[in-house]
């Protein structure tokens, strides 16, 4: 099995470079074929998976942005051939976290290459980016419509200087004065579904969102499922009194939460709202977002199936 190694220089502020190195050297110890290739701009790590040919293994080296990119190149190769990895040279291990995917240095290499393989189900969604371009990516965690936009733009400027938990969450306050609610219209597995003054809209796969915030959802890896989670009509006081709720994953059984399992959705809104995917702002509505059961040949994930 060849692998094909992507890696991000700036991940975790640039101190990643320093796990690439110590992982390359145990391949080469180890006589593991291997390439490798540095990324230099965004964009770069999605194309190196999506023209990686034959039989291997797409190793992200970096963050959620890497992983995002390889996830996304991978599926939209259309080549069963590949396998994704992940060598974790982030800060947020949201990804890791939910398919148990170890974040130690000599672990993560030595769970790579035992060659567990695990199926696993990730999301396509089709938007508009800001240049009205019709966009079809992939993701592996969440994404949100309204505020998450906002707190990830935030949040990826204000973690250089304040750390990840800090810097996420004086995004968060920011933001929620800031913002506005919006009304949105949506089909959900084929049904209208209308939510008035829409603080904050998440399609989650994933329920570790950043920073220590999680969601208390019965959701795994490999389970067909996806959640649509709205909170709306909160003041600002009143989202504040949410925040605990983040935290301990309580916050979906909050009144004012709009929670239930699907498999597709659409959503619209006047005017259009902003969207985030996997971390980084995309682009704006109209958006639609569906399951892909198992359409992601995982290595190194170590959760049991039920």
């Amino acid at each position: 099995m060849k692998y094909r190694l992507v890696m991000n220089p700036s991940s975790r502020s640039g101190r990643g470079v320093r796990l690439w190195e110590a992982w390359r050297d145990r391949l080469a110890r180890a006589l593991i074929p291997y390439e490798s290739f540095v990324t230099e701009k965004q964009g770069d790590a999605c194309r190196l998976a999506r023209e990686c040919e034959g039989e291997s293994v797409v190793v992200a080296v970096g963050g959620d942005g890497t992983i995002n990119e390889v996830l996304d190149g991978i599926l939209q190769s259309g080549n069963p051939g590949l396998q994704m990895g992940v060598l974790y040279a982030g800060t947020s291990p949201d990804f890791c976290r939910f398919q148990r995917i170890p974040v130690d240095c000599e672990e993560a290499l030595d769970t790579l290459l035992k060659g567990n393989i695990t199926e696993v189900d990730v999301c396509r969604i089709r938007y508009t980016d800001e240049k009205g371009n019709n966009i079809t990516a992939h993701f592996g965690c969440s994404s949100n419509i309204g505020m998450g936009a906002a707190v990830a733009r935030s949040a990826n400027q204000m973690r250089r200087s304040l750390g990840d938990t800090l810097g996420t969450g004086a995004a968060l306050l920011k933001t929620i004065f800031s913002s506005r609610p919006a009304d949105l219209d949506m089909i959900i597995d084929g049904e209208p579904v209308s939510l008035a003054k829409v603080n904050n809209l998440s399609v989650i796969k994933n329920p570790y969102l950043a920073s220590g915030l999680k969601l208390d959802l019965s959701v795994r890896p490999d389970d067909g499922n996806l959640w649509v989670m709205g909170l709306y009509g909160k003041s600002r006081s009143g989202f504040l009194r949410l925040l605990p709720g983040w935290y301990t994953g309580s916050v979906v059984r909050y009144p004012g939460i709009y929670l239930r399992k699907m498999r597709t959705i659409k959503v619209t809104a006047a005017p259009r709202q902003e969207i985030e995917f996997d971390g980084d702002p995309r682009g704006r509505l109209p958006a639609e977002i569906e399951l892909l059961p198992k359409a992601l040949r995982l290595r190194g994930a170590s959760y049991e199936r039920a």
